[in-house]
């Protein structure tokens, strides 16, 4: 199947989940604009600030994964993650992903396998971090005696409290899903093939840079970057889910579980363009747990991913403009 009807399909998906939410809760489209509008300079210019600040914790941390020998310039780095995040949202996973490895190694000559590597490495910690995140959130919430009719927050969180261990776990030993995938190739003896034997000589190599990526305290430092990357999207959607009518009264604990299971639902493997839909879905239901109309939560969930597309398309062709004018070495 080509990108364009790819990408084409993934449209529709988000445009038909985005109007079944819109049916479902009924809410009307002048009901988003709105929200919208609420959004003034003075709200907008920290929430576009976090966003960059983001952008910045994360090239960092790509950076420190990859091994000592390559050393990446800075600013030619932010862009090629500027420019992977707008391919990652808006083109379909594979192909969004795998930008990040083809951006890397042409402006700044990071190797194939390393960028494998650090985004791989990267993505675990993402999911060890938001589990994290979302568990310290429904413990938090439990000890407010805010709800005190629902009983699960400890439950839930101690739960998620587990899955982040065996996920930081999984990021030490990345490597051994990687050798576990070659050793299952050469027992069925697909590696008899040329190709196979190709693509296991490639997931071999991808394995060392696994376990070179998580070396020399590597990993450590990316874990500790980590904290401050996902603390700052935690306060992004706060600051903007407020500045587009959520509650005053709405904390940073309740805007981490809303958000959390937004991210969580977002990651559901539908296709939809932009995660729009799906992300919405979470929004709705994090933010009705804990009183908000669905109405509202969907207004406010609505207009904080239409800023933060926007957000990431002026970022990202701004990213793209800087790679094709900059000359690496």
């Amino acid at each position: 199947m080509s990108t364009s009807v790819r990408v084409a399909l993934s449209i529709a998906v988000a445009g038909g989940l985005t109007a079944l939410a819109l049916w479902w809760s009924g809410l009307e489209p002048r009901e988003v604009a709105d929200a919208l509008g609420r959004l003034t300079l003075a709200t907008w210019l920290p929430a576009f600030g976090l966003h960059f600040v983001l952008y910045v914790l994360r090239a960092w941390r790509f950076a420190l994964l990859l091994p000592k020998n390559v050393r990446v310039q800075p600013a030619p780095f932010l862009a090629v993650c500027g420019a992977h995040t707008l391919a990652a949202f808006v083109l379909p996973a594979k192909l969004g992903e795998a930008t990040f490895v083809v951006y890397a190694n042409r402006a700044c000559g990071v190797p194939a396998h390393a960028g494998i590597a650090s985004l791989v490495v990267s993505r675990l910690l993402d999911l060890a971090v938001l589990a994290a995140g979302f568990s310290i959130a429904c413990f938090v919430i439990a000890a407010s005696a805010a709800f005190p009719a629902i009983d699960w927050f400890v439950p839930l969180g101690g739960g998620l409290a587990v899955v982040a261990v065996v996920l930081f776990w999984l990021t030490l030993r990345s490597d051994l899903l990687a050798r576990f995938a070659s050793a299952t190739i050469r027992f069925l003896g697909i590696a008899r093939t040329a190709l196979g034997a190709r693509v296991a000589t490639r997931i071999d190599g991808i394995a060392g840079a696994l376990r070179e990526a998580g070396g020399e305290g590597r990993l450590l430092r990316a874990a500790l970057v980590s904290i401050p990357i996902w603390f700052v999207i935690f306060l992004f959607c706060a600051v903007l889910a407020r500045a587009l009518g959520l509650p005053a009264s709405t904390t940073l604990a309740e805007a981490t579980f809303g958000s959390s299971l937004a991210i969580l639902t977002s990651l559901i493997p539908v296709s939809a363009f932009a995660n729009f839909g799906t992300l919405e879905l979470g929004w709705v239901l994090g933010f009705g747990t804990l009183g908000v109309s669905h109405d509202l939560a969907l207004a406010t969930g609505l207009g904080l991913h239409a800023v933060q597309l926007v957000h990431i398309v002026a970022l990202g062709l701004i990213s793209h403009a800087f790679l094709a004018a900059h000359r690496p070495r």
